[in-house]
């Protein structure tokens, strides 16, 4: 079992933007030391109510001369808003200043305010992943290929550097509809999921098509098929970490409303996921939020939950998002990363 941390990073009242990345940082090298395995760093554009990471990969060198051992991943890069050639060059750069160190997390995106800033047709974000992310495959396994597809083409090329990582840096798909997880189960890749997307009764659903695909393409399961992240908050009592969360989980939908209302009227995709978005806000179902979508509780709570998640789902990291909607105090941000490590991990490391 390992143990991941996720971060969004989103503007803060009174902290320049430089400030916001230095506690991250600081957070990250605090991890290192508790002993967390991998620090997942999202991709999200234009908006910094949401999240100030629009480029992750050029932390991870930053964060590997920061730390000792703790591993650095994108969750996830866009392939869809991104030349692969330009990110496969990109990606092994950040592995090769790293020492080896990148988790290659990729996914199509679905927020149409980014495709709409690059002026990628959101429709298109299923083919335009797949070709890219065979074309980073050839690129990191071949020492000169060529390809022709509907939206990129290659001829004859050599791409350098090459990763240090071999064949190369660890492949995981974001996945949070039916499509996805059926779809990437049919390639055998390795996924990533998360509740604030796929909430558990949902992702019990869909864990069971991922596992027939997988099983009808001949693929096997493997110990590090499946991750997933979780907002996570530990308490003295189950009901004082619900409420310390209360804040956050409401500040992360108002964030939410804020990156989907900012499109311009011509720009309808948006509007479905908008109403509901505004429907969640007028009246936020907390409880059923923490039932099925955050772990906020004491310790022994915490314990069973993540246990359950793990039996359910075969999982192989469970990524903690600490302070979904970075309201909480930075010294209990900290106290609560301390809390999991010495009680929580252990637990489940052996459990």
């Amino acid at each position: 079992m390992k143990f991941g941390l996720f971060f969004q990073t989103p503007e803060a009242p009174g902290q320049s933007h430089g400030e916001r990345f230095a506690e991250m940082l600081d957070r990250i090298a605090l991890a290192d030391s508790l002993g967390f395995d991998v620090a997942w760093l999202a991709e999200l554009h234009f908006g910094g109510a949401f999240s100030l990471l629009s480029s992750p990969l050029m932390a991870v060198p930053v964060i590997a001369q920061r730390t000792r051992r703790i591993r650095v991943g994108t969750a996830v890069t866009l392939l869809p808003l991104h030349h692969p050639l330009a990110c496969a060059e990109q990606a092994a750069t950040a592995d090769v200043l790293s020492g080896g160190r990148l988790e290659f997390g990729v996914g199509r995106g679905s927020i149409p305010s980014q495709f709409h800033g690059f002026r990628v047709p959101v429709a298109e974000n299923r083919a335009r992943f797949d070709e890219a992310l065979e074309i980073i495959r050839l690129a990191w396994t071949q020492e000169r290929f060529s390809y022709r597809g509907e939206f990129y083409q290659v001829e004859d090329l050599a791409v350098v550097p090459r990763p240090v990582q071999q064949p190369h840096p660890p492949i995981r798909v974001a996945v949070h509809t039916a499509e996805s997880f059926a779809h990437i189960g049919d390639l055998g890749l390795p996924i990533y999921s998360g509740t604030t997307t796929t909430p558990l009764p949902q992702l019990r659903e869909y864990m069971t098509l991922y596992r027939e695909h997988l099983a009808g393409a001949g693929h096997s399961w493997k110990s590090d098929q499946m991750a997933l992240m979780l907002p996570v908050h530990v308490g003295a009592t189950g009901r004082a970490a619900r409420e310390a969360m209360r804040a956050g989980v409401l500040k992360y939908y108002q964030n939410l409303e804020v990156i989907f209302s900012q499109l311009p009227d011509s720009y309808t995709d948006h509007l479905p996921r908008l109403k509901m978005i505004r429907e969640t806000l007028a009246n936020l179902p907390y409880e059923k939020f923490c039932r099925d979508q955050g772990v906020f509780g004491d310790a022994s709570e915490v314990i069973e939950r993540l246990q359950a998640a793990r039996e359910d789902f075969g999982l192989s990291q469970i990524i903690c998002w600490f302070d979904q909607g970075s309201m909480l105090p930075r010294h209990e941000v900290e106290r609560t990363m301390r809390q999991f490590a010495d009680e929580i991990m252990p637990k489940l490391a052996s459990g």
